[in-house]
């Protein structure tokens, strides 16, 4: 081989090399590739939001079940799209120490219409600000909605995830609790 080509190879390789190391690098970093402070998770868990009917409320109080918390909007078409697979699973898995929670960043009345119309059968928070902050100690690391964690009982994270929760997802994460 000639100099000429073995450059040309080399580049090649290194370039490849370097598209490699930077998918790999960003796909750790989306997915959550960060350590947790244990404390400050456990802490999040105790921020306490009012649910519909005023009574202040933390995610801890489900400690016990397997908890699949929501944040979301009903101004978030994302976020409303994915509520009526949580209505249905929640029916579906309520018998196995499964319960989802939904924590909405949103006006109260605005969220209690939503619930009302949409049937949705599990317990509803309302945040604020706060609800964000919470929801980044929990992992949320772009600050978007919706964001899905899900929590052993005893409040450890077992995974999150950004954006529309498959069906799949959830449905591994509760084949794995069986």
């Amino acid at each position: 081989m000639s100099n000429v080509s073995l450059r040309l190879l080399s580049t090649r390789f290194l370039l490849v090399f370097v598209v490699i190391i930077s998918i790999s690098a960003g796909m750790i970093i989306a997915n959550g590739g960060r350590e947790f402070d244990e404390v400050s998770v456990k802490q999040a868990q105790l921020a306490q939001f009012p649910d519909l009917d005023g009574v202040r409320r933390n995610i801890s109080h489900w400690e016990g079940a397997y908890r699949i918390v929501n944040f979301w909007a009903t101004w978030c078409p994302p976020c409303r799209e994915e509520i009526p697979l949580f209505v249905d699973l929640q029916t579906e898995f309520q018998s196995i120490n499964v319960t989802f929670i939904g924590i909405a960043v949103d006006d109260v009345e605005r969220v209690r219409t939503f619930v009302a119309a949409n049937g949705v059968n599990y317990p509803t928070l309302i945040g604020s600000g706060d609800a964000l902050r919470i929801s980044e100690i929990l992992g949320n690391n772009r600050s978007g909605l919706p964001y899905t964690v899900f929590l052993s009982p005893t409040g450890e994270i077992i995974d999150m995830h950004s954006g529309i929760v498959p069906e799949a997802k959830i449905r591994d994460f509760v084949a794995k609790i069986r």
